[in-house]
């Protein structure tokens, strides 16, 4: 029984590392933000806009399958105009901008996951 329950962990293990199951890492997603990604250039991690929205709490403002769009691709989110596109639009007055400020470089699947789990800590 302990050697099935060991082998059964073990496989579990296996399965995950050769299927490419990424973890996020909210202290990687830190460095991002403030490093490379250079997020912070125009984010403040509280609720105060700067260049765009304060994000503090942006987990709870806007749905995790938005964010990930948003991480992915800017300028598709922008010009899709969903409710919380134009809710944002409204709230940092760029109605008629036909896009967002946000130039960033294109981000992999786990720098995603990592910001993701970077901003659930804001």
């Amino acid at each position: 029984m302990k050697r099935l329950f060991t082998f059964a962990v073990c496989a579990s293990i296996a399965t995950m590392v050769t299927s490419g199951a990424a973890y996020a890492d909210a202290n990687a997603g830190k460095s991002l933000f403030e490093g490379a990604g250079k997020c912070a250039n125009c984010h403040n991690i509280s609720d105060k806009k700067k260049v765009g929205p304060g994000l503090a709490e942006i987990t709870k403002r806007a749905t995790e399958d938005w964010l990930k769009k948003w991480l992915k691709d800017p300028p598709a989110v922008w010009n899709a105009g969903d409710d919380y596109t134009k809710k944002l639009k409204e709230t940092m007055k760029k109605v008629d901008k036909p896009k967002p400020a946000h130039t960033t470089r294109p981000l992999s699947d786990q720098e995603v996951a990592d910001l993701m789990d970077y901003m659930k800590t804001l």
